[in-house]
């Protein structure tokens, strides 16, 4: 399967027994490189990744994005993890999702997340 935006694609494929997912990228000169990372990979990559998105627009304003870019293209479109739980972790609660094999923990704040399901 290969995505394109603008002048770049990639490409995610996975082992059918979900142990190996490769992701090829294609560059604007065109040359492709590819990563192969283990399942068990998956979970801390994600997690490093959203962690520097994080930290580098802490302080900076909400980004807005145009009718057809970021969570605007029409390519971005919901993800269904395998399931959801909710777990404790110090004075926070986490939701955890499970994407099979890889797994997203995100501290939430119960109040805003009350509040934001509230006004939608």
């Amino acid at each position: 399967m290969v995505k394109r935006i603008g002048s770049k694609a990639w490409r995610v494929q996975v082992s059918d027994d979900g142990a190996i997912i490769a992701l090829g990228i294609r560059a604007d000169t065109g040359k492709e490189y590819e990563v192969l990372l283990g399942a068990v990979d998956s979970t801390p990559i994600v997690t490093d990744l959203l962690n520097e998105m994080v930290r580098t627009h802490r302080d900076k304003p909400p980004r807005t994005f145009a009718a057809d870019a970021g969570p605007n293209h029409a390519k971005s479109v919901p993800v269904q993890p395998l399931s959801t739980r909710v777990e404790q972790s110090g004075e926070r609660p986490v939701l955890v999702l499970d994407f099979g094999g890889t797994v997203l923990k995100v501290a939430i704040d119960p109040a805003q997340l009350q509040q934001a399901l509230s006004a939608s």
